[in-house]
């Protein structure tokens, strides 16, 4: 290989590795921020979802406090746990791992030992336990 050659073939690694660069200082960035933009709550618009007896109206302040509209206690109740999972989802779903003795399977091995302390209380075996114990008609209020 002629020097001239090897020039040429290093002129074009060093072009593809800027370009490489580049891409990772431009796209990562711009992908974290769609991700992140993407699991944002919405909260305009209308949404149609089963469940509801009636239409169920929730709004929101100009400091963020909702104030929920419905036509009975069991919408009103499923309009507040939607504004709930909207909200409040991360926090909620952590709680729920840290009940269970799963937080380690998403914040990895420093979590191990509080895990192993929560599943010996056996909270979700207990939650399902007195879930189908209960009868329908409280499960549904």
């Amino acid at each position: 290989m002629s020097a001239v050659s090897r020039r040429r073939f290093f002129r074009h690694q060093l072009t593809a590795l800027g370009s490489l660069i580049a891409m990772l200082v431009i796209g990562v960035p711009i992908a974290a921020w769609i991700e992140l933009e993407g699991s944002k709550p919405r909260l305009d618009g209308h949404l149609v979802v089963s469940g509801l007896a009636a239409e169920a109206r929730i709004e929101r302040d100009a400091n963020g406090n909702v104030t929920i509209e419905a036509a009975n206690r069991l919408d009103v109740s499923y309009a507040l746990g939607f504004v709930h999972a909207q909200e409040r989802f991360f926090e909620m779903d952590l709680a729920r791992r840290m009940a269970a003795g799963e937080l380690s399977a998403l914040v990895g091995a420093a979590t191990v030992d509080v895990d192993l302390k929560n599943r010996h209380h056996r909270f979700r075996a207990r939650a399902e336990a007195n879930d189908s114990a209960s009868l329908a008609a409280e499960r549904a209020t």
